[in-house]
């Protein structure tokens, strides 16, 4: 039995992992747009990576909506390995004007609202650990916790600035 991997908004190449991106490229296997993953059946992805992706959705219908889609592909027992730009650490860069540089507050408004170099790079959300945590809690999402980085692709959920959390799709999930 071979596991399938996924990695949503991905353009690096890795051994055993499908790429689905927005934007066509050299290594991108899907294109498409992460809230719509109809060409694939329920239950089949073992483990789903994306960093830095969901903030480009609408909080007030998209957002849920696309974790639904990334719910309903995802095996049982499968893992989302999510990850997002920190609104706590962002504000706390903000609001540090002692020991932080002009350029790193602009830095960190960059990464709250977007680096706007393409039609796609603008954020129209924002997470912290709670809300993110609360609303994967609320579209079923079990084992939800926090990692100081992933390390598995060279993107930002490297970054000290990453809200990066692992959340579990149960074996048998309730209908939410």
């Amino acid at each position: 039995m071979s596991i399938r991997r996924l990695h949503i908004g991905g353009k690096e190449k890795k051994e055993g992992w499908e790429i689905f991106n927005i934007c066509p490229g050299e290594n991108v296997d899907h294109v498409g747009n992460a809230n719509d993953l109809s060409r694939f059946e329920d239950n089949t992805f073992d483990i789903i990576y994306a960093s830095h992706v969901l903030e480009h959705f609408d909080l007030n219908n998209e957002v849920v909506d696309t974790l639904r889609e990334w719910f309903r592909v995802l095996s049982p027992k499968g893992k989302l390995f999510v990850a997002v730009p920190d609104l706590d650490a962002l504000a706390a860069i903000l609001l540090d004007k002692k020991n932080t540089t002009f350029d790193q507050r602009f830095e960190a408004i960059r990464a709250i609202y977007g680096a706007h170099v393409n039609q796609y790079d603008y954020h129209k959300v924002g997470f912290n650990q709670e809300t993110l945590g609360n609303l994967l809690f609320q579209i079923g999402f079990v084992h939800i916790g926090r990692a100081k980085k992933f390390g598995l692709f060279n993107d930002c959920s490297n970054l000290a600035i990453s809200l990066n959390l692992v959340a579990e799709k149960p074996e048998k999930p309730e209908n939410k």
